[in-house]
């Protein structure tokens, strides 16, 4: 499940995303934040594309620097899905006693 400023990228931007996801756990990065370093998302790039860059649209959108070499990309993390656990109750039937006359 993608949330909706994923879907509002470009096809480049959302690859980008996509490896972010893809490589981020074997990278040690928390995919579930937001803001992201500079060394990680090299990290990603050397994954991805086999260089150091991180793309423009992340480096040069003022929009998106959160602190010096630290950028906001709203759009990697994954919408949770929240499962909701069965409620089971369970009911117990209690006989009466059955008198039987012979």
């Amino acid at each position: 499940m993608n949330n909706d400023a994923y879907n509002n990228l470009t096809l480049r931007q959302r690859a980008y995303v996509d490896a972010i996801r893809q490589y981020g756990d074997d990278l040690g990065i928390d995919t579930t934040k937001e803001e992201y370093n500079r060394a990680e998302l090299r990290g990603v790039s050397m994954e991805m594309k086999g260089t150091i860059w991180i793309p423009n649209w992340i480096t040069h959108d003022q929009s998106r620097r959160a602190d010096r070499g630290v950028f906001r990309i709203p759009e990697v993390p994954v919408g949770a899905v929240v499962e909701e656990e069965a409620v089971v109750e369970a009911v117990v039937i209690e006989e009466e006693p059955v008198l039987v006359t012979v």
